[in-house]
């Protein structure tokens, strides 16, 4: 797959100064809401919105559903 580079660079200059606006602590301790009623097997859609609010990646709030229940292998069956 060919990205356009001017495409990449600007994505990557907007998540850098996402990442400069966001209030990181804020992230870090919706994050670990999310983990926690993740794992009390709680409805978790009320706290991925307040990830979102935080503004907190799709890709951490993935890395805290592969935290706790791994990542899907799909079966090898010839």
């Amino acid at each position: 797959m060919n990205i356009d580079r001017s495409l990449w660079k600007n994505r990557s200059r907007g998540f850098e100064r996402l990442n400069k606006k966001r209030d990181n602590r804020r992230v870090i301790q919706v994050l670990k809401d999310l983990e926690h009623a993740t794992r009390a097997e709680k409805n978790v859609m009320p706290y991925l919105l307040e990830c979102c609010k935080a503004y907190a990646t799709v890709g951490e709030m993935t890395r805290v559903f592969k935290e706790v229940f791994g990542e899907f292998k799909e079966p090898s069956i010839f």
